[in-house]
């Protein structure tokens, strides 16, 4: 099975639509039989904030996402930078690191960053 790295480091509270492009994305890639892996970095971290707003328009897409088999990594030094800890993290969404996305990145047939 072919296998996608989505690099998010954009926030899904921003204007431009990155967060909202990766969920959309995701889901073509899902249906299209593809592994995704979804990397969280500095504002892409957002997404996988609990308090994330429930009428932000990625939030519910990237739910959909998680349940539907999207992998979820997020940079453990982007959460020491927000101040967050392991017990913030929804289920489903798993602390990484720069070298486990090294090793994504060599496993990876694709590589987007938005």
């Amino acid at each position: 099975m072919a296998k996608s790295l989505i690099i998010l480091h954009s926030s899904p509270e921003s204007t431009d639509n990155r967060a909202f492009t990766a969920m959309r994305l995701a889901g073509a890639l899902l249906t299209d039989d593809k592994e995704v892996v979804l990397f969280l970095v500095e504002d892409g971290a957002k997404l996988a904030d609990p308090k994330l707003g429930e009428n932000n328009a990625c939030r519910g897409l990237f739910y959909e996402m998680m349940d539907t088999g999207m992998q979820v990594l997020l940079c453990g030094a982007t959460m020491r930078k927000m101040g967050w800890d392991e017990g913030r993290l929804v289920p489903g969404i798993t602390k990484s690191s720069m070298n486990a996305l090294s090793a994504l990145m060599t496993e990876a047939d694709d590589i987007i960053t938005l």
